[in-house]
């Protein structure tokens, strides 16, 4: 890949002490690397000889996904990113939803958490997923958690205004050999007027295999209202909830809630390149279970 070379690639070299970004050196690899204009640059056995070009850029994101999850030297909390239920056919789409975590809770005592996504649309409607998920506990080494394979389909394709519902399941390998597998599904809905819209997902997650720890299922519901400011900008509200256990949920305080403000900016692209869109904000925990302060950043990039 470009770049990997030490001191190449900028973009990779950045670092805050004390927290490890090898989850956004590779989203970074990727996305320098995936242009079709270095792919034709590229030597025929390396270019997956015969597949087409719109292909071969998902194709190398799952390569570097799956090597994110052997190699990353990267326990995993939620990530905080709401997903909209459209579907672009021939779109890949790469990103990287970061957490910080400040004050923690009485079950939460995380220091970071990273979750990289690859999505590439089949068809007008039905996309794969393929995401990697890396966290790191207070005192404890940063690792990988799970990997997940999945899919959605956008049941109701919204033009405009108006409405649109999705569904997505995924199957979440654990990585951890104490640890269950999970499936999660559930619906996603978005609803658009003028400038605002309210976008929420309702996921809920069993666990499968040999080392179950409950019968029931577990609730997550993300929400986000969302108002653009003009081309660029936008602000919004996002909260996240967790229930672990439907049947036994607890009180309040032993639940998982936050909410808070967060930015998002749509970076200026020409036709034909890359589109680039970040965001970031605080959510407070409201909940005793939780952080008290959660600091969120997302970057995204499509092709």
């Amino acid at each position: 890949m470009r770049g990997l070379a030490a001191g190449q690639c900028r973009l990779c070299s950045y670092h805050i002490e004390g927290i490890s970004f090898s989850a956004w050196s590779l989203f970074v690899h990727i996305a320098c690397s995936a242009g079709p204009t270095e792919l034709r640059k590229r030597k025929p056995a390396l270019l997956l000889r015969g597949t087409p070009l719109k292909y071969r850029r998902f194709l190398y994101a799952l390569l570097a996904a799956g090597l994110a999850a052997i190699v990353l030297p990267i326990s995993a909390g939620a990530q905080f990113y709401v997903r909209s239920p459209e579907v672009d056919k021939g779109e890949l789409e790469i990103e990287e939803h970061g957490a910080v975590y400040s004050g923690p809770g009485e079950d939460e005592r995380l220091r970071q958490s990273h979750e990289l996504e690859e999505k590439y649309g089949l068809t007008d409607r039905f996309e794969v997923i393929v995401e990697q998920v890396f966290g790191q506990e207070i005192g404890e080494d940063f690792i990988a958690e799970e990997v997940e394979l999945g899919g959605q389909y956008e049941l109701v394709e919204r033009h405009c205004d108006g409405l649109g519902l999705a569904f997505r399941t995924l199957y979440e390998f654990s990585l951890q050999g104490d640890s269950p597998d999970e499936i999660l599904f559930g619906p996603l809905a978005k609803f658009v007027r003028g400038r605002e819209s309210v976008t929420i997902n309702a996921f809920l997650v069993g666990e499968v295999g040999e080392n179950v720890e409950i019968d029931s299922l577990e609730l997550k519901l993300n929400w986000r209202l969302k108002r653009e400011m003009n081309e660029k900008w936008s602000l919004g509200v996002e909260g996240y909830s967790e229930i672990e256990d439907l049947v036994h949920a607890g009180s309040f305080d032993e639940q998982e809630h936050r909410l808070g403000p967060v930015a998002y900016y749509d970076f200026p692209h020409a036709e034909g390149k890359p589109e680039w869109k970040a965001a970031g904000g605080v959510l407070f925990g409201l909940s005793d279970a939780v952080s008290d302060f959660t600091y969120k950043f997302d970057l995204e990039v499509e092709f």
